[in-house]
């Protein structure tokens, strides 16, 4: 078992600077769940450690009761995070970033984090919660098997999500059409 803080880097996401400036683009929590949101825009960031979005990072809500890691989309890379997310970039030469994808995103990391969020309306999970989140980390190439199987699994899932809704609106169509039948 590893924490994260020693397999990957996790940054806090930044409040966009004020200014009449839209050349940056930045990631909300909104955007996490809902693809089709408008991303903020606003003026380039100062911090030093406004981190761009890469393709294996991985990012994770800092408050809400509903925890889950996410990969970003590919219009969200190059973005920054906003205030409301962490970037967790891992160390590839020590996890694959599927794997800890997965990791991340089973019962026992989500319990952790749970256990770690502070009370309120709006839980809020620290970062050092997020640093300290312990993951296991067998080798490289089981981390690669692993990894495989979660992607199919998920596939499998959104086929299932496609196939029902096809059969939902194939039958509606059918019903529709036999209700307009003559008998």
């Amino acid at each position: 078992m590893k924490h994260l803080s020693e397999i990957a880097e996790v940054f806090s996401g930044i409040l966009p600077p004020k200014g009449a400036d839209r050349e940056a683009v930045y990631v909300q929590i909104k955007d996490l769940r809902d693809y089709n949101s408008e991303f903020l825009r606003g003026a380039a960031p100062k911090a030093r450690r406004a981190t761009r979005i890469a393709v294996h990072d991985l990012l994770v809500p800092s408050r809400g009761d509903q925890l889950a890691a996410f990969r970003p989309t590919p219009d969200m890379i190059g973005a920054f995070v906003g205030l409301d997310v962490y970037l967790v970039r891992p160390a590839i030469r020590r996890v694959d970033p599927d794997f800890l994808f997965i990791a991340l995103n089973d019962i026992a990391a989500v319990r952790q984090l749970k256990a770690s969020a502070t009370a309120g309306a709006l839980p809020r999970i620290p970062k050092q919660a997020l640093d300290d989140v312990l993951l296991p980390l067998p080798s490289m190439e089981k981390q690669r098997r692993i990894a495989r199987l979660g992607i199919l699994a998920a596939d499998c899932e959104r086929l299932l999500r496609q196939r029902l809704a096809a059969e939902a609106k194939l039958n509606a169509a059918l019903i529709s059409r036999l209700l307009r039948t003559p008998a």
